[in-house]
């Protein structure tokens, strides 16, 4: 009896105190990071965040300054500094590492900010029909004439000169905010070098204003840090529907399970 007494306070003792190599385990696991674009928020992600969470993944989908639940903070001096900053204290604050860093649209040039400040903590860079900006690039340089056309047509006429308003550059949903324009013409510092792996995905569906970005911007982009490029086929959103949302799903827990 007084040997089983022991074993089962051995147990619980395992419970209460997890060895440190258990501990350490858990943290080195990848977590997702996901980055939303441009109108958006971050409830943009929950179709594909609840995919993944439901598999056992650890996903984090932060909103942005002056979007979303935090439209109240927009203000004409928020621009994509303001967006790098936003994710990069997302991750610092909540001490987050071994990061798969997700982007959708817009969120493609922040991320590349985001990689640049805390590059040590980024395991793998995904771009969902977008690509990465490099130094002196804006939103506007990554994706093309055709969007720098409407967006700057769209805030002169009825954005009071600095904001995108959310009919612009797709059909409006009712979670989608005006956009500030500083965002798209701030342009993104990159002074360190950071090398990670990365994936570019692209979308086939529609949408002709991106198609500077799909045929020529993405590819070139890739070509240069020797990424692979994914074509999908779907709409812009891809993560927002099926069946291109289970598809975004199963390459990201390929990405998790090659780190």
């Amino acid at each position: 009896m007084k040997h089983i007494n022991s074993f089962l306070l051995f147990l619980l003792t395992l419970c209460l105190y997890p060895s440190p190599i258990s501990g350490q385990d858990e943290s080195a696991k990848p977590v997702f990071v996901l980055v939303h674009g441009t109108f958006q928020w971050g409830g943009q992600w929950n179709l594909l965040k609840s995919d993944l969470v439901s598999k056992g993944y650890v996903v984090y989908n932060p909103t942005l300054t002056g979007l979303g639940e935090k439209n109240h903070l927009l203000s004409k001096e928020t621009g994509i500094s303001t967006h790098i900053n936003d994710i990069v204290n997302f991750i610092k604050w909540r001490d987050l590492d071994n990061i798969i860093l997700v982007a959708h649209s817009y969120g493609g040039p922040v991320i590349s900010g985001v990689v640049d400040k805390v590059g040590n903590k980024i395991k793998h860079q995904v771009y969902i029909d977008c690509a990465p900006a490099d130094n002196g690039e804006n939103t506007l340089d990554v994706f093309g004439p055709e969007v720098a056309r409407i967006s700057m047509e769209s805030a002169k006429e009825n954005g009071d000169g600095w904001l995108i308003t959310a009919d612009a550059l797709r059909e409006p949903i009712p979670t989608m905010s005006k956009h500030p324009l500083k965002s798209y013409t701030e342009r993104v510092e990159i002074v360190n070098d950071v090398k990670t792996d990365g994936t570019i995905i692209i979308a086939t569906e529609a949408m002709e204003i991106f198609g500077y970005m799909r045929t020529k911007s993405a590819p070139k982009k890739a070509k240069a840090r020797n990424w692979e490029v994914i074509t999908v086929e779907g709409p812009h959103t891809l993560q927002e529907q099926d069946p291109s949302m289970s598809e975004i799903s199963k390459i990201l827990v390929d990405i998790y399970e090659s780190l």
